[in-house]
């Protein structure tokens, strides 16, 4: 009678012991899968897809869109006249100005992804380069903005639609953040220097693919104390991601040169290593 019970004792704590595995893999799986970005459908559509104006300013091409948009882009030389070439695979890096910005942002934060060190370093190939302008003097409407930067890879197919960082300011570096919420499978990667976005816990699930490199500084009153939340919360749990606090550096914008939280590692050590 009693070698029955505890025959049955101990099989009720193997049978306990495998429901307790089976749950923690689940559970393991399923934790794993939220850090797997899904594939992203690129939707056409004719007022982001056809130009009402186009020129070129140096190396750059201006487009005004029916949508209201405008924007720059940089090819690297070789594909400017071979848009088309699907083997090219090249890396998009997206601009966003701050407020009241819009007429420096190419100067001031596009130009650094053109030159011909970072081209050359960055990808075999070089890399695709959309300095988007606001419709007014600060961006609002992720919905549209995701369809502008859809309609611009779908036209310029040298463009890896699966390789676009987000790169901000300010105001535009909130603004990204919140776009790749709205969207988390448009961006591989962000870049927020100075942002501020208020996110929620559902939005940073959704975003634990993304990589994020984010900055702010202690002396940047207003900006440091919302921008530190999102910032910690993406370091320390977005894949490969980096929140990097300054003393006194004041509201300022991401260099190419400043360092990642791996010793002296710099944001264009850890670009490289993501899109290649």
């Amino acid at each position: 009678m009693n070698t029955t019970l505890k025959g049955l004792s101990k099989k009720r704590i193997f049978l306990a012991a495998g429901a307790v595995s089976a749950f923690l893999l689940l559970a393991f799986l399923s934790l794993m899968l939220l850090y797997v970005r899904k594939p992203m459908k690129f939707n056409f559509d004719a007022a982001y897809f056809w130009a009402e104006k186009k020129v070129y300013v140096d190396n750059w091409l201006y487009e005004e869109l029916p949508s209201g948009h405008d924007y720059f882009l940089f090819l690297p030389e070789k594909y400017r006249k071979d848009k088309d070439n699907e083997s090219a695979k090249l890396p998009l890096i997206v601009v966003f100005h701050g407020s009241d910005e819009k007429y420096s942002s190419l100067r001031k934060y596009g130009r650094q992804f053109a030159t011909k060190d970072f081209q050359k370093k960055i990808y075999p190939e070089g890399a695709a380069v959309l300095v988007i302008l606001s419709r007014i003097n600060y961006f609002t409407d992720p919905a549209s903005t995701s369809l502008l930067i859809q309609n611009i890879a779908v036209r310029n197919k040298c463009i890896d639609k699966t390789n676009i960082i987000g790169y901000g300011f300010s105001q535009g570096a909130k603004f990204v953040v919140e776009l790749a919420c709205h969207e988390p499978r448009l961006f591989r990667a962000v870049i927020s220097g100075s942002g501020f976005y208020d996110i929620s816990l559902r939005e940073l699930i959704s975003v634990l693919p993304v990589q994020f490199y984010s900055a702010v500084s202690k002396n940047d009153k207003g900006i440091y104390e919302q921008g530190r939340r999102v910032g910690k919360l993406c370091g320390k749990w977005c894949k490969n991601s980096h929140y990097i606090e300054y003393e006194t550096r004041g509201h300022f914008w991401v260099e190419l040169n400043d360092k990642t939280s791996n010793g002296d590692e710099t944001v264009t050590d850890w670009l490289i290593k993501i899109v290649n």
